[in-house]
């Protein structure tokens, strides 16, 4: 299969295949670059650049297998490294032999005998869950994280006989689009494919545009919502970027969508722990957790958001950049150690926001599928906003949770159902992880 790139960025082999201070050593050595050059090279690394590099590279020598790890599990691999996340083809392929993650998702593979992606009515979709963390948990889950791998909208997954497009995902999204909390990932997606001043009508004849669907994740409840609201809060983010990115201005509803984003950045900062770790009640209140998997599943949540959500200008704040060295740590020092795939990956995707927004010029010429850099203008978009915050003094943080009632939390997946990501490999093949196992493969 040939991918489409776009405008996608590839993350460059260089903090996968050697050690981050190998980087440093080939700067200091060159001695024939120009004067200019040679002082940049000179110039001491940011010890949190060093850090993120280090956990970015030990976290991409995780390694996931194809037909044993599920869908949902390999999307999120897919989600932090997009084109360069790679699966061991099976239990009984030869030792060190890969395939594309991407590739493997579109090249008819099944899971539990079933294919991956399914025709509709309308189009086509991912398939959705037949039990948890199996197939896609949300609708269009799966199609919402393909958008930072930008696939152009001809790119093809095979569904047995049939294919299925990215321009199948689209309309069919549009159709199914109803009244609800699960707006997020169709939100993330459609906002993204489609100007945000798009409008149609959904299967049943009802109005629906991209402002809506902002209305109704600018209106929906973090405290309720899944992983603490920060899914939403992301989609909502990227959502308002992209209405930037077109030279459009934050009225109306967009201006309530970026109140929103920028009262929980400031509720994010106030619950954030001394050690610069992120509150595991996410948005309810303080916590802290000694284990590895609950404090990076809060942190990298988190973070992964606030990448999203924050101006540039705030990315070298020192809360901020306490979080990302927090975390970063974290990866590293428990990289030997299994870990569950939504937390390490959303982990490292916040990771690579960070260095993308940061050092873009790492990722080569092409721009990246992040929109992040299309801020307001202080004459037409920061003053009104300012104006509009000092005018209405949003609802305090407590008197909302009081008033709203913690829905039921989805069904808990027994630790044995879900095959975890092993500790980072080698060159050397390790021993399989069983599909039942909690135990790292040993180095």
């Amino acid at each position: 299969m040939i991918l489409q790139r776009g405008t996608r960025f590839t993350i460059i082999a260089l903090f996968c295949l050697m050690p981050w201070y190998s980087t440093q050593a080939d700067e200091k050595s060159s001695t024939t670059k120009p004067a200019a050059k040679s002082a940049e090279a000179a110039r001491p690394a940011d010890p949190l650049d060093v850090e993120i590099d280090k956990a970015i590279a030990a976290t991409s020598l995780r390694k996931l297998t194809a037909g044993v790890h599920t869908p949902w599990q390999i999307m999120h691999g897919i989600l932090a490294l997009r084109h360069d996340f790679m699966l061991k083809k099976g239990r009984d392929s030869k030792a060190g032999e890969t395939i594309k993650a991407i590739d493997w998702m579109g090249s008819g593979a099944k899971h539990d005998g079933l294919t991956l992606f399914e025709r509709t009515q309308f189009g086509g979709r991912a398939r959705p869950y037949t039990r948890p963390y199996a197939f896609e948990g949300h609708p269009n889950q799966f199609f919402g994280i393909f958008v930072m791998s930008d696939l152009e909208k001809n790119f093809k997954f095979k569904a047995g006989n049939d294919e299925v497009s990215i321009a199948d995902m689209i309309e069919n999204a549009k159709m199914d689009v109803t009244q609800g909390p699960e707006v997020t990932w169709t939100l993330w997606a459609l906002s993204h494919y489609l100007p945000t001043d798009a409008q149609w009508h959904n299967r049943y004849g009802q109005p629906w545009s991209i402002e809506r669907m902002v209305r109704i994740q600018t209106q929906e409840s973090v405290i309720s919502a899944p992983c603490g609201g920060t899914h939403g809060l992301f989609a909502l983010a990227y959502a308002r970027n992209k209405h930037l990115a077109e030279g459009k201005s934050l009225r109306g509803v967009w201006l309530e969508a970026d109140q929103k984003i920028k009262r929980f950045i400031e509720e994010a900062r106030v619950l954030q722990n001394s050690d610069g770790s992120f509150s595991t009640e996410y948005f309810r209140g303080r916590g802290f957790s000694n284990e590895f998997n609950k404090r990076i599943a809060h942190s990298g949540h988190m973070l992964e958001w606030l990448m999203m959500g924050l101006p540039q200008s705030r990315l070298k704040e020192k809360w901020v950049r306490k979080g990302l060295d927090r975390l970063s740590k974290d990866l590293v020092e428990n990289r030997k150690k299994a870990a569950e795939c939504g937390p390490l990956y959303h982990s490292l995707h916040a990771l690579i926001l960070y260095r993308l927004r940061t050092r873009p010029q790492l990722y080569g010429p092409g721009k990246p599928t992040l929109l992040v850099k299309a801020e307001p203008k202080p004459a037409s978009s920061d003053k009104p906003a300012d104006k509009a915050a000092k005018a209405e003094t949003p609802k305090a943080p407590a008197q909302e949770k009081q008033a709203e009632q913690p829905k039921k939390q989805p069904e808990k997946v027994a630790d044995a159902a879900v095959t975890p990501v092993a500790a980072e490999t080698t060159t050397k093949p390790a021993k399989e992880t069983p599909a039942d196992s909690k135990t790292p493969a040993k180095k």
